[in-house]
């Protein structure tokens, strides 16, 4: 009885041992897995800047497009449409200022300027938008922001 009572306490041993590393194992997985989604994530924001920027060059120059190049120009806006909406359906959004106020929690000031007419921290200008997962409500990459700061 002795012996069966031993080797039972070895066996639970040997089984809490190994739950212990399948535990540490699992937890492994999930961090790398939460690495590679986030740079994944950050990867698509950065795609997401380029088409925002190609917009803008597109608008100051659509009065010297032939026919051709709107067409191209339509179909680029296209993509950023589809983009945009395969975000959407993963619940990940734009983050938004209504007030036009800088929340740390939501956006990084990159710079500041004076403006007597505004109060501090109120953002002039938007460098990169930010985005989070509304689902999980957590902030993939924060907004790029230049805010007052009056002296």
């Amino acid at each position: 009885m002795k012996k069966e009572k031993e080797l039972l306490r070895e066996k639970l041993i040997e089984f809490q041992l190994r739950i212990a590393e399948l535990t540490q194992t699992a937890r492994e997985r999930e961090d790398s897995f939460q690495a590679k989604e986030k740079a994944l994530w950050l990867d698509l924001f950065d795609t997401l800047d380029a088409f925002e920027n190609l917009d803008e060059i597109i608008q100051t120059k659509k009065a010297e497009f032939d026919k051709t190049t709107l067409l191209l120009t339509k179909n680029i806006r296209a993509i950023h449409r589809r983009l945009i909406r395969l975000l959407k359906a993963r619940h990940i959004v734009r983050i938004e200022f209504p007030d036009k106020k800088a929340q740390m929690e939501y956006c990084k000031i990159v710079e500041t300027q004076e403006s007597a007419d505004l109060e501090n921290e109120m953002i002039l200008s938007i460098l990169k938008n930010g985005y989070m997962d509304k689902q999980h409500n957590k902030v993939l990459r924060k907004a790029e922001v230049i805010t007052v700061l009056n002296g």
